[in-house]
């Protein structure tokens, strides 16, 4: 395995897994009815009791968690030697780039109010599609250069 690959591999892991945290925080507390506390931001609370805050019924901070460990999964096998792993997690790293570009959108425009963890979140999956973007970047040029005459 490439330095480069087992480097990005790990660190989606660990981005993953902060997202993982975040997530399952999030979705635990706004499935009991609890208030989350909120720093910086301080909009958490319109942000989680929007009628965005759930699809078909379902909290997106579950969805979230779902993403996260599907993507720590593809990072881990990656970093243990099968590389297409995150070959594999680059379209489900895209599509959640785009959720969370929808959801940050509504934040800004419809409710009004961020959420701290929502933004995290949002942070996470930029770096994670990132990371994605440079590791492609290296094995689209290294193919084209094994191609040329």
């Amino acid at each position: 395995m490439k330095k480069k690959t087992a480097w990005i591999s790990a660190s989606v892991a660990l981005l993953a897994f902060f997202g993982m945290v975040d997530a399952a925080y999030v979705a635990l507390h706004s499935s009991r009815g609890f208030l989350l506390p909120c720093g910086l931001a301080g909009g958490c609370d319109q942000v989680l009791n929007s009628p965005y805050a759930s699809f078909l019924g379902i909290p997106v901070a579950w969805f979230g968690l779902a993403f996260y460990l599907t993507t720590a999964a593809c990072a881990l096998f990656a970093f243990f030697g099968f590389e297409g792993a995150l070959r594999l997690s680059f379209p489900l790293v895209s599509l959640a780039l785009a959720f969370t570009s929808y959801l940050f959108y509504l934040q800004a425009f419809v409710i009004r109010a961020f959420c701290d963890y929502c933004l995290l979140s949002a942070f996470l999956v930029t770096l994670m599609f990132a990371l994605h973007l440079w590791l492609r970047q290296g094995s689209s040029s290294a193919s084209q250069s094994w191609h040329k005459p």
